[in-house]
């Protein structure tokens, strides 16, 4: 229904934290289809926090290991928080 380079455009500004308000405004796509994971608007959503996400992580990550007092810090906090998750 949504052409590929459409998804990739909604994908690339919610890597960007454009809000979904933003990004319908943009491409025209419903708020509702962005919000519902079923549907392809709201998968590449996810996605794209979840590269912005995973990218953050590897960057605090890399701090860390640099031995970073503050990204030390908020690693510890994102590994107790995802062994909550875990549980």
């Amino acid at each position: 229904m949504y052409s590929e380079d459409l998804l990739q455009e909604v994908e690339e500004f919610a890597y960007a934290y454009m809000s979904r308000e933003e990004i319908a405004a943009i491409t025209e796509i419903k708020v509702e289809e962005l919000k519902d994971q079923t549907t392809d608007p709201g998968k590449v959503f996810l996605k794209g926090r979840l590269k912005r996400k995973a990218k953050f992580n590897l960057v605090v990550i890399a701090l860390s290991d640099q031995l970073s007092s503050p990204a030390m810090a908020i690693e510890l906090k994102l590994a107790e928080k995802s062994l909550i998750d875990d549980l």
